[in-house]
């Protein structure tokens, strides 16, 4: 039978009642609510993923800036502003952990990188603090979608770098042609189409209208399109994982399964004929042919879209018309569980006993990496997990040395060359609670865990309201990737994920929550403003040591004169030094030099890097010591035989 706005059986969300009549100035300020609310991420996340991800320390600065003058606007500006005990919790937990991660320049080796960290945490606490203040409870719909499309648009241009490379192609021998453009780096997109994925599967199914539903749900083929050219095993199960959970928390849980199984087969067509792609998915296909390979995939991907954006909307329109006898919804959910328990015995046939697939997989992921494949295909069924075994070990390491305290944020590279068993260049352990855990020791660890697991808590409690469910989901999705890549490093993907779960948060407030004391307002402006002027300072200062690098071969002076600027602004910058130093060499006054290097090590001992350049403008027995020093530091660097090699040649040749 057909009812219209029916809510029983299998049933979608019916278009909303009309809201009760209110003043024109309500509906504006409505409006202009939820406005600011899907701004605030689309801007923020959209212009840090193109500017590297937010990878580099310029980024931060601005970033953190703007977001903490909009949550002081906010606070002066909102005539009755309200905050949850959950949101004072997440925010509390997000300040003590970025002031756990200064306060370790007491105890650090390295201040320069300490600062760095602290920096970066400043970000996501700002973040954190403009949603808080700004994001009204009925406008965090707003906010969740304004991160899917800042998403989606980040990964629809990504994807349109691999399917036209003769127009808009980035070369990256690094990347070995797996996508990773604008972010920089291939696992940390893949995680980030995972999260916008998850989103739209939310909004698709959710959304309160019928535009929302069908951009949402016309995303999906784009977003997993993106992810599959990332070749990113570990992004397709954090995905998994993601949609598990959204669907675990779902109250309408089979009218959710049933959109899932609708969108399902466009996305997975999609990848399908992505793979089949000989020319987009190996590692050194000609131009020509992945750029009429990647035409032909674009055609089919903007149909594949459209199809799915159809079966949204017909799905919607069904279950809004149609209620289905009481009956036939048991014998479909029935039938769905069937399918899974078929599935999950159909693997335990394959895999074994959990314990024994427990153990397989653990076997495989201790593996050596396979050699690199020319398909890049069977990257994806490979589960090594390559060097990271040994990363984590060194982080354990360093944590068993220093449990409580840690050995400072920022140093975890300097512990890797120090302890390492094989070569290669790593800053950051992959995982971000290990290299927590060995940085800030167990205290630090406690309170990023304390913060992160607040959101989690609110899902629990707001699982009812639409979003919620699949904003934890993506979640979700990030926290699992973090624990065996370095996405916290990434600004653009991790303040994606933050401002999911401070969605989640927002949703969670209670109706009647009271509106923040006079005092507590002004506190809280008085300490953005402060913080603010700290990110100030650290963008002057960081601005000023990256034009002084970019300057440094072709304009030596205007170098130098860009890291004194360094210096004045970031006097506990070992890296101004540095810079001033190389400026000076490129000016030919190794005079100079050497005093910029002498200080530089001064502030920053257990840097092998400017030990060794230090050797490059000094001689005899300073050099010799300087070059031990180095060697000391980095046992297994082979820049220090190489130029130890260099200078008994010289000598041999002088003499």
């Amino acid at each position: 039978m057909s009812h219209p706005g029916s809510r029983t059986g299998v049933a979608f969300p019916a278009p909303t009642s009309r809201l009760p009549s209110r003043t024109r100035a309500e509906a504006a300020a409505q409006r202009l609510a939820h406005a600011s609310a899907a701004l605030l991420p689309l801007l923020t996340v959209l212009l840090l993923a193109v500017n590297n991800g937010g990878y580099y320390p310029t980024a931060w600065g601005w970033s953190a800036l703007g977001l903490l003058w909009t949550a002081a606007i906010a606070l002066v500006v909102r005539s009755s502003p309200r905050v949850g005990r959950l949101e004072v919790a997440f925010l509390a937990g997000l300040a003590a952990f970025t002031a756990w991660t200064f306060a370790s320049v007491l105890w650090t080796s390295s201040t320069t990188q300490t600062v760095l960290e602290g920096e970066r945490a400043l970000v996501y606490l700002a973040a954190a603090a403009a949603v808080v203040a700004l994001v009204r409870r009925r406008s965090y719909r707003a906010l969740l979608g304004g991160t899917w499309a800042a998403v989606a648009l980040v990964c629809g241009y990504s994807l349109l770098t691999r399917l036209f490379p003769e127009r808009m192609g980035v070369l990256d021998a690094i990347a070995g042609n797996r996508l990773s453009h604008p972010l920089g780096y291939w696992n940390a997109l893949g995680i980030f189409a995972a999260l916008g994925a998850v989103l739209a599967l939310g909004l698709a199914a959710r959304g309160r209208n019928a535009l929302v539903r069908a951009l949402a749900a016309a995303s999906l083929p784009i977003l997993l399109a993106a992810l599959y050219f990332t070749f990113s095993r570990g992004a397709w199960v954090a995905l998994a994982l993601g949609a598990l959970v959204a669907v675990a928390l779902e109250t309408r849980r089979l009218s959710f399964v049933t959109v899932l199984l609708a969108l399902a087969p466009w996305p997975a067509a999609g990848v399908w004929l992505a793979s089949r792609s000989e020319a987009l998915t190996t590692r050194q296909a000609t131009v020509a042919a992945a750029a009429l390979d990647g035409r032909r995939l674009a055609v089919i991907l903007l149909a594949l879209a459209a199809g799915s954006a159809a079966a949204a909307l017909a799905v919607s329109a069904v279950g809004s018309r149609v209620a289905f006898p009481r009956g036939a919804r048991v014998a479909y959910a029935a039938a769905l569980v069937l399918v899974v328990a078929v599935g999950l015995g159909g693997a335990a046939v394959r895999l074994g006993s959990p314990l024994t697939a427990a153990r397989d997989a653990y076997d495989a992921f201790r593996a050596p990496a396979p050699p690199q494949e020319q398909n890049l295909n069977e990257r994806l069924f490979s589960f090594s997990g390559g060097p990271r075994i040994p990363q984590w070990r060194v982080a354990w390491d360093t944590f068993a040395e220093q449990p409580l305290l840690g050995t400072g944020a920022g140093t975890y590279e300097q512990a890797w060359l120090l302890h390492r068993r094989l070569p290669g260049k790593v800053r950051d352990a992959h995982s971000l609670y290990l290299e927590n855990l060995a940085e800030l020791g167990a205290v630090g660890l406690g309170l990023l865990l304390t913060a992160l697991c607040v959101p989690l808590v609110a899902a629990l409690r707001a699982r009812r309201r639409g979003l919620v469910p699949a904003a934890a989901g993506a979640y979700v999705a990030y926290l699992a990737h973090a624990g065996i890549d370095w996405d916290w490093e990434l600004t653009a993907v991790t303040l994606a994920a933050l401002l999911c779960g401070a969605g989640v948060l927002v949703a969670a407030r209670a109706e009647g929550t009271r509106p923040l004391k006079r005092r507590a307002r002004a506190g809280t402006v008085v300490a953005a403003l402060l913080l603010a002027g700290v990110a100030f300072v650290g963008l002057v200062g960081n601005s000023a040591l990256a034009a002084s690098r970019d300057a440094t071969t072709s304009r030596p002076a205007e170098a130098a004169a860009e890291a004194r600027k360094a210096q004045r602004w970031a006097p506990w910058s070992a890296e101004a030094r540095q810079a001033l130093g190389a400026a000076q060499r490129a000016r030919g006054n190794p005079a100079a030099a050497r005093r910029s290097y002498r200080e530089a090590v001064e502030r920053d001992p257990g840097n092998w890097r400017l030990w060794y350049e230090l050797a490059l403008v000094t001689d005899g027995r300073e050099q010799t010591r300087a070059l031990a020093r180095a060697a000391r530091l980095n046992p297994l660097g082979s820049e220090v035989v190489a130029l130890r090699r260099a200078f008994r040649e010289a000598r041999a040749a002088g003499s």
